[in-house]
């Protein structure tokens, strides 16, 4: 079983760094080594040619990337897009606000509606 698992993990990671290397922008390679021997690297010797690839991306990442951001650990698979915006509080979402008025304009509309109402019936007894 733990042979199984092995051969899994290293699967994956063989997969994985192909899957990089194909989609790795050709301006950006790791050591300046074209795109397409990077992808043969990864195959022809797959276990060891996958690690170095993937620590020689990291590395060329790490270098490349601007401060404060971090290295893009995943490749080009996914990329930091910076900090997501968090949830914006109800006072500050504006259609928030336009139901909340539509929502008190048809209260008010109502209640109008039934003073009418109650002023009708009062005068026709």
């Amino acid at each position: 079983m733990p042979r199984l698992i092995l051969v899994i993990v290293l699967v994956a990671i063989v997969v994985y760094a192909f899957v990089v290397a194909v989609r790795m922008n050709p301006k950006n390679t790791p050591a300046g080594i074209n795109k397409w021997v990077w992808v043969i690297f990864t195959i022809v010797p797959p276990i060891v040619g996958s690690i170095i690839f993937l620590v020689a991306n990291y590395v060329n990442n790490s270098r490349n990337s601007p401060k404060g951001t971090g290295p893009d650990y995943l490749g080009p698979l996914a990329r930091d897009k910076g900090p997501r915006p968090g949830p914006m509080a109800p006072d500050d979402d504006p259609d928030f606000l336009r139901e909340l008025e539509e929502e008190l304009r048809r209260a008010q509309y109502d209640k109008k509606l039934r003073d009418h109402e109650d002023d009708s019936d009062s005068s026709s007894q």
